[in-house]
């Protein structure tokens, strides 16, 4: 009968010693999942950072290309209106309308 009961307490510690293996495995797997949410949070966080930060960038980069498209549409309608024609005209063809009279300077 002692045999036995000897038998049970070794039974019993062995089973508490395992318990308690069993019980830092689990905690030990806990951490593990603890931390590589944390790691993966991070890094996610990392990333929505930097694609904002692009995108405020672009957004720059748009504005400051619709200003200059509405330069270019204003400098194409001005060089197609009539006042150009007649500017380039007079200043470069030396040209002058039929009913201007041209006075010459002369140094006498």
């Amino acid at each position: 009968m002692r045999n036995k009961a000897i038998r049970i307490d070794k039974v019993k510690s062995k089973r508490r010693a395992f318990g308690s293996v069993k019980a830092l495995v689990q905690f030990g797997l806990l951490v593990a999942i603890v931390v590589g949410t944390l790691s993966a949070t991070t890094y996610i966080m990392d990333n929505i950072s930097h694609t904002q930060e692009q995108i405020a960038t672009l957004d720059a980069q748009i504005l400051a290309a619709e200003a200059r498209r509405q330069e270019i549409e204003d400098a194409a309608a001005y060089v197609s209106s009539i006042d150009f024609i007649e500017y380039i005209a007079r200043t470069r063809l030396n040209l002058v309308r039929r009913d201007e009279i041209i006075f010459i300077m002369t140094s006498e």
